[in-house]
């Protein structure tokens, strides 16, 4: 008997039927988990080949449906419904592939002009912008995990991309806080404020190259959030910046800090 023949798809399923050398037949799960049968009946495999009858038949029917259910938890697990309404902030076309990949992963994606309020029921919202006019919504948008909505950011600067730190609560740094220290940190502060502010739209779409990297953070991240995924510690405090031109990907730790006092005496 060939390897090829010794490995069947499991009808209605993604899994297969794997009999090794040892005479045992596993089922391969999509995961890649293999999982041992317990006590299949001898015509399992001709069952699967030829169709069901007798009682493989019964074995083969219990068989897919557990396969389905566990094919369904990993589902729910990868995207858990509580967390699938997802909202595009934007009109460039980077967030038609990011919001197809999102509904394959199981988000139900919701894409909106980057002046539109999101709905109400988002439970993440996601906007890239190309210039700082894309960027004007963002300090409103900045309330959004007041009331529980994630909110995360990407923008083009200049010919660079950059993806700021996920935004989960109030505690964390918002659109207008990573911008402040930007500005501080830079050597030429005037300057940077000024870009900021009005730096043009490229004048080229961003190479395939930067197209794959941003959209692969993004749904990394979206992803470590439908899964509160323990690295979303780390993801709260992290500016991601992609420099083309030199084919560089950095991360910049970006700390929140407290609003302005009130004044007492004015």
């Amino acid at each position: 008997m060939t390897a090829e023949s010794r490995i069947h798809p499991l009808p209605g399923t993604g899994a297969h039927l794997v009999s090794g050398a040892d005479g045992r037949h596993r089922v391969r799960l999509r995961t890649g988990r293999l999982t041992l049968l317990d006590a299949p009946p001898d015509g399992l495999v001709a069952a699967i080949e030829s169709g069901p009858d007798g009682d493989a038949a019964d074995y083969l029917h219990r068989l897919t449906e557990e396969v389905r259910t566990r094919e369904a938890e990993d589902a729910s697990r990868r995207w858990p419904t509580a967390r699938r309404a997802v909202c595009l902030l934007g009109s460039d076309p980077i967030l038609d592939e990011l919001g197809g990949a999102l509904a394959t992963w199981g988000a139900a994606v919701t894409r909106l002009d980057a002046d539109e309020e999101p709905p109400q029921d988002a439970a993440l919202v996601i906007a890239y912008a190309d210039d700082a006019r894309g960027r004007r919504r963002w300090p409103h948008h900045d309330l959004l995990p007041r009331r529980g909505v994630a909110w995360l950011r990407a923008h083009r600067d200049g010919e660079c991309v950059l993806i700021e730190p996920l935004a989960l609560d109030g505690d964390d740094p918002t659109s207008v806080q990573v911008a402040t220290r930007r500005v501080a940190a830079s050597s030429a502060p005037t300057a940077t404020e000024a870009w900021h502010r009005a730096a043009p739209t490229a004048s080229a779409p961003v190479d395939d190259a930067t197209r794959v990297l941003v959209l692969g953070r993004l749904l990394q991240i979206a992803a470590a959030w439908a899964q509160d995924d323990p690295s979303l510690d780390r993801l709260r405090t992290t500016l991601w910046k992609l420099v083309p031109a030199l084919g560089a990907v950095t991360e910049h730790t970006v700390l929140a800090y407290p609003a302005a006092p009130e004044r007492v005496i004015r």
